[in-house]
């Protein structure tokens, strides 16, 4: 029989206009798969966790240039560069200092998984990252959340994290991609919203930093990626899901 599938509609609405829970968290680390993930599924909570003072790093794992592959305008370095700044320009309106990113630059659509030849030398330059962050907290993509990129993203994290870290996972696909394996099951997360509404407008400026990802800037690539209205107005609310393994 199926295990039951968890409900994330109906997960519990916590606050986060509590400077001791934010506190909670501790040093954080958000892990973003690509320029614009850090935004769309941790923005708020960033915004909030800086408005309590509380350190948060980002640290990126691809170069993102597979968004626009056939562009003439952005060929592969200038598109990385561009992601790269649309992203130091997403984290300071969310209040992290560029001192804070780290950008790994791992081919887009081919992040270290566990059946990669170089899997183990990517958790061992993540177990650097960490070394060098310390964080209490990291967040990470969904374990099944429906990119490659996203799934290689916890098994680097679960990977190299030792007993201090604790991982928060994330869904960004999750809403508009995922099949019914993907779907969290009740046996093995518990999910939480967190309450974003007063850091609602400075998570949609960040999203909207990204600019070759949410507009026609890049235009001479008929295959280019856009985020959709339709997947925007998932991230236009005001909590996000978080799932935490269950012990």
């Amino acid at each position: 029989m199926e295990e039951r599938k968890l409900n994330l509609t109906a997960t519990e609405k916590i606050s986060l206009e509590n400077e001791g829970f934010v506190k909670t968290f501790g040093k954080t680390l958000v892990v973003a798969p690509h320029a614009d993930d850090e935004s769309l599924g941790c923005g708020g909570a960033i915004a909030l966790l800086r408005k309590y003072d509380v350190a948060v790093s980002i640290l990126v794992l691809s170069d993102g240039t597979l968004s626009h592959p056939n562009s003439i305008k952005f060929p592969e370095q200038k598109l990385r560069e561009l992601r790269e700044k649309e992203l130091l320009e997403a984290a300071r309106i969310l209040g992290v200092s560029e001192a804070k990113i780290k950008f790994l630059r791992y081919t887009d659509r081919s992040v270290p998984d566990e059946k990669s030849a170089d899997f183990a030398a990517a958790v061992e330059n993540v177990k650097g990252v960490l070394a060098a962050e310390n964080p209490a907290t990291i967040f990470v993509p969904w374990r099944r959340d429906p990119h490659p990129d996203h799934r290689a993203a916890f098994q680097l994290m679960e990977a190299a994290k030792n007993a201090n870290h604790e991982i928060i996972e994330y869904p960004i696909w999750l809403y508009e991609l995922a099949q019914s394996v993907d779907a969290p099951l009740a046996s093995e997360v518990a999910a939480f919203r967190l309450d974003i509404s007063s850091v609602i407008e400075t998570k949609q400026r960040a999203i909207h930093a990204h600019v070759s990802q949410t507009t026609n800037l890049i235009d001479d690539d008929p295959h280019g990626f856009r985020l959709s209205e339709e997947v925007l107005a998932n991230f236009a609310v005001p909590f996000e899901i978080y799932l935490k393994k269950k012990i």
